[in-house]
């Protein structure tokens, strides 16, 4: 179904990203509200001699095109327009634009409201003549009027159509309209005038283009959060000088390790630290968390999030083109390529479905008259009413139209997406709720995803007559060369401390283990106990002071010089206070396979299982023991999903069936791998995820039926004679809003309780 664009909002083309090649232009299309259309519009553009590829992002309604080699710019706009305006649709341009193209739209185009008001006044005028006078040739003329005002919209792009060699909705709604005006008037000439049949086609052409405004509306409204989500950073941003002045400067030109001053009630610009003052921040947009969060120096804050309180100054840590903001955004853009089984089948369904009914039309139409003629004829029945069977054949046509299937699926998994990103939670595309429906065991990293990733040195036990800060020291000398959040905490308590600061060579990091290396000339080792005993034993206090820290749930560092143990780290890690609901929400979901893979020594993964709930624990793991608990959980049949934050974590991730990184706080591999981000950084939001997978997947198959079982049973009718072109039109238009609406209501809260 061709979708209504009458939209007048401006914007020049830019560089793009997004099919393959190097694109080089980008659009907005404007109003495009019909992912068929928009297929439309791709296959259009993709298929232009000036064109080397194009891609059409349904979701935020940006084209990218990469021009054919040679090709001016100006040519290339000017036939990117007119093809897009040959399906119906139209680019938003400046007003330089238009002139330099001479793209002025033509007068339907611009007054379509005007000529839409108009064709409803003459269907009110005509009913009320009709009634008051009990039809006429007065009332006809008002009907035909009205039908061929909505003509003129649909007739041009039926054309176009048919030059790309489509039959589409304008194609079979322009056939049963035409036709139906042209059995009004050869009614009328043999001096038997049916103003039924006028009224009729006025109605239908009527009906299909306030449904396409509507249907266009409601899709608008649920791909207005993505929108949303891209106009949250401000364009400019206050850069502090070196000389402690302020200006104003676009955020594209902001550089890592600036200062920016953010006021209250200003949005932060830029994903950052800050460093001077302390306020309260809104991240509800963006990590979905709905309590403002109370930040100091020091404090992680993200780009698109509201300084509520007192003005502070943030240190650059990402530009505009990469930042938490710009990730989401990317994503979330990207999640319309993603197409879920459900997506496949009616595709395919559609694809079988149109041309099949419009050959039972031409049969209705053409074949079942002319054989009851032909039986006539040889005085075995009377003679056909051939106006009857054409007429049912029109119907048909309109019926034919697949829209109301096709539209089923992405509308209901456009309006989870933006719900999903409404409550923190980013999904890479509509096939992922169909996995998050149907998971069943939940396999969690421990450090970062359970607990909240920060951990601390809660005891230093030395040996050897060092002393605390000497351990200390020598520990951090090779953790400044690792990422591992236990790494840090060590560093961070060395900082803290009188410990000196000590230099570290040749430093080696065994993954999963620890590091080695050499500080002042001694061989140093620093890492998991196993790992330890591989230079020295373990015997004695110091595996005593091991077993002590592993019965308090923290992590044991042991520290080796030369072979020999000099201390003991004791490093822990506090659960998250949402972990043990979020786990046991799960539990009442049905989804009672829980499991913890860490890296952790057993004894801590037993006492932090023992704290969040979880049912299962698979300690001492490396990477790819990771990899294996997963694929041995989905070798039972599991439909698994993988939570976790780290670099560590990524390869479980891909293994699973449905990959789950802590979002906002995740490593980039970890970003970049899983399927579905958590934004707030902790596990409430999971839950409401699966929940959410579940309401949209039966939102799903509740279009999906209704839409076929409506087609189906209007189709018999109609061939029946009984539906005529009133239920046609409502198995069509009527339908498509029905599931464009049911679909939306997975965008309001209470759809995702649980």
């Amino acid at each position: 179904m061709h979708c209504g664009c009458d939209g007048h909002d401006h914007g020049e083309a830019a560089p793009a990203h997004g099919p393959s090649g190097t694109p080089d232009l980008t659009f907005k299309v404007a109003d495009l509200d019909c992912p068929n259309c928009a297929r439309a519009v791709e296959e259009a553009v993709r298929g232009l001699p000036e064109v080397a590829d194009a891609s059409l992002t349904y979701a935020t309604a940006t084209l990218s095109v990469v021009s054919a080699a040679g090709a001016e710019p100006a040519a290339v706009e000017r036939a990117v327009l007119d093809a897009v305006r040959s399906c119906g649709e139209d680019l938003e341009l400046t007003d330089e634009q238009l002139e330099r193209l001479d793209a002025r739209r033509g007068w339907f185009a611009e007054h379509r409201a005007a000529v839409l008001l108009g064709t409803s006044a003459a269907l009110i005028i005509a009913g009320i003549v009709a009634e008051a006078a009990a039809g006429g040739l007065a009332t006809a003329w008002l009907y035909a009027a009205a039908a061929l005002a909505g003509l003129a919209f649909i007739l041009p792009l039926a054309a176009a159509s048919l030059g790309r060699r489509k039959a589409d909705m304008n194609v079979l709604m322009s056939i049963a309209v035409v036709g139906a005006l042209v059995m009004g008037l050869v009614e009328a000439l043999g001096g038997h005038l049916e103003v039924d049949t006028f009224r009729d086609a006025a109605i239908v052409i009527f009906l299909d283009q306030v449904g396409e405004w509507l249907e266009g509306w409601s899709m608008r409204r649920s791909r207005g959060s993505v929108e949303g989500l891209m106009e949250l950073a401000p364009e400019t941003a206050h850069v502090v000088r070196a000389d402690g002045s302020v200006a104003d400067e676009p955020l594209a030109d902001v550089e890592v390790g600036w200062e920016v001053r953010v006021l209250p009630g200003e949005r932060v610009p830029l994903d950052g630290t800050l460093v001077a003052g302390d306020s309260s921040f809104d991240e509800a947009p963006v990590t979905g968390e709905s309590v403002p969060q109370d930040k100091g120096a020091g404090a992680r804050v993200y780009g698109g999030s509201l300084n509520t309180v007192a003005p502070v100054t943030v240190r650059v840590t990402s530009r505009a083109d990469s930042g938490t903001l710009a990730r989401i955004v990317s994503m979330v853009q990207g999640a319309q390529a993603q197409k879920a089984p459900y997506e496949a089948f009616v595709d395919r369904f559609a694809a079988v479905y149109t041309p099949a009914v419009v050959a039972v039309a031409a049969a209705v139409g053409v074949g079942v008259p002319l054989c009851l003629t032909l039986v006539g004829a040889l005085g075995l029945g009377a003679a056909p009413d051939w106006g009857a069977w054409v007429w049912r054949a029109l119907t048909l046509l309109v019926i034919a139209c697949p829209c109301a299937l096709v539209i089923s699926t992405p509308v209901s998994f456009v309006s989870a997406i933006s719900r999903a990103a409404r409550m923190g939670v980013l999904v890479k595309g509509g096939a992922y709720f169909d996995i998050g429906s149907k998971v069943d065991a939940v396999a969690f990293d421990k450090t970062g995803t359970l607990t909240a990733g920060t951990p601390e040195v809660v005891s230093v036990t030395p040996f050897g007559g060092l002393s605390r800060e000497r351990v200390l020291a020598l520990a951090a000398a090779l953790e400044r060369e690792s990422t591992h959040p236990l790494a840090a905490a060590v560093r961070m308590a060395a900082e803290g401390s009188v410990a000196p600061a000590l230099a570290a060579a040749d430093v080696r990091e065994t993954a999963g283990n620890g590091m080695t290396g050499t500080v002042d000339g001694a061989a140093v080792l620093v890492g998991k106990p196993a790992f330890a005993r591989t230079v020295a034993a373990l015997d004695g206090d110091a595996g005593q002071a091991v077993d002590d820290a592993a019965a308090s749930g923290a992590t044991a560092l042991v520290v080796a010089v030369d072979g020999r143990v000099a201390g003991v780290v004791a490093v822990a890690d506090s659960v998250r206070a949402t972990t043990p609901e979020a786990v046991s929400r799960l539990h009442a979901m049905g989804i009672r396979d829980t499991v913890m893979l860490t890296g952790d020594n057993a004894r801590v993964a037993a006492v932090v299982a023992g704290r969040v709930g979880v049912a299962e624990v698979a300690a001492e793991l490396l990477p790819d023991d990771k990899v294996a608990r997963v694929e041995a959980l989905r070798s039972q049949g599991r439909t698994v999903a993988m939570v976790g934050d780290g670099i560590n974590d990524a390869p479980a991730l891909a293994a699973a069936d449905l990959g789950v990184t802590m979002g906002a706080a995740a490593s980039d591999t970890a970003l970049e791998v899983a399927d579905v981000a958590l934004l707030s950084g902790d596990l409430e939001r999971l839950p409401s995820f699966f929940s959410l997978s579940r309401r949209c997947m039966a939102v799903v198959r509740e279009n999906i039926v209704f839409a076929i079982a409506v087609k189906v049973a209007v189709l018999v009718l109609a061939v029946l004679g009984v539906a005529g072109m009133g239920a046609a039109i409502f198995a069509d238009t009527g339908v498509a809003l029905i599931v464009v609406l049911n679909g939306m209501r997975l965008m309001t809260p209470w759809e995702t309780r649980f």
